[in-house]
């Protein structure tokens, strides 16, 4: 009888939660579906804020509004994708298997 050890101690074929016993198998759960998440939330943002544009009609604040809500959506999608490029680049360093680029 074989003894049990951390690599064969739960059986993934027996118990299906086992196969998420590692931290590289949940992220690659897990990163495209926050990223697919925030391609949705910038580009609602962006068409939210070229709407506010267009139907401005002359006002100053409403333009500025826009304006600040075009910037804030183009910030939060390039901290996504350099947060994503850092869980790219960890899991390289540390060798765990990830999802490809």
């Amino acid at each position: 009888m074989p003894t049990a050890t951390p690599t064969n101690f739960i059986n993934p074929t027996l118990f299906p939660a086992a196969r998420f016993a590692d931290i590289g198998t949940i992220m690659n759960i897990i990163n495209p579906l926050i990223m697919l998440i925030a391609a949705f939330l910038f580009g609602g943002m962006f068409i939210f804020a070229g709407y506010t544009f267009l139907t401005a009609g002359g006002d100053p604040e409403k333009v500025k509004q826009a304006q600040s809500t075009m910037t804030y959506a183009s910030f939060g999608i390039v901290i996504i994708v350099v947060a994503y490029l850092i869980v790219k680049l960890v899991s390289f360093i540390l060798g765990i298997n990830s999802i490809p680029l």
